[in-house]
């Protein structure tokens, strides 16, 4: 008996190779960049394809992580990584304190006003430094809705719904 497949969640991006050893420099995408410095093992998404990894070594650089990868050892082998996602199962994910979520669990929530109008879903997540914008495609626009409290009234996962107060625009 297999056992079931469990939800991937995307903990970082690889975005070049470093140096001759084929050490790939990731820019991580989790709330604790710390935690990646304690992972063995990772699935790597590339095209489609997921493959799970065996990690070697990992070490800080700049905002980055250096991360080497069992069988990728020269610049050669690591260039074909370039672009691609790294995952956890959800289950290694630690349990975040009340209104704090992951981007995994934000991403594709239905978004709603305090009025009841259906903005669209969310797509993406900008991260601007201070605080993430919630990047909201509806039927034949965008909506960019800052993540703080004054906007976000409510998210509720069980529903996949996000409730919203928008802006008043001034002309």
């Amino acid at each position: 008996m297999h056992r079931k497949e469990e939800s991937l969640v995307t903990v970082g991006k690889i975005l070049s190779v470093w140096g001759l050893k084929g050490e790939l420099i990731v820019m991580p995408l989790t709330f604790d960049q710390d935690r990646l410095l304690k992972l063995h093992e990772v699935s790597i998404e590339s095209q489609g394809v997921t493959e799970k990894k065996r990690i070697i070594s990992v070490r800080p650089h700049k905002n980055n992580l250096l991360i080497g990868f069992e069988g990728c050892e020269n610049p050669e082998d690591a260039r074909k990584y370039r672009g691609a996602l790294i995952k956890i199962e959800e289950s290694e994910s630690p349990r975040l304190p009340d209104g704090i979520y992951y981007h995994y669990q934000i991403i594709g929530l239905d978004v709603y006003t305090d009025k009841g109008e259906y903005l669209g879903q969310v797509r993406s997540i900008l991260q601007t430094g201070s605080n993430d914008v919630y990047i909201v495609r509806g039927k034949d626009r965008e909506y960019l809705i800052p993540a703080i409290k004054d906007f976000i009234k409510e998210i509720d996962l069980k529903t996949s719904k996000m409730i919203v107060r928008p802006m008043e625009v001034i002309e």
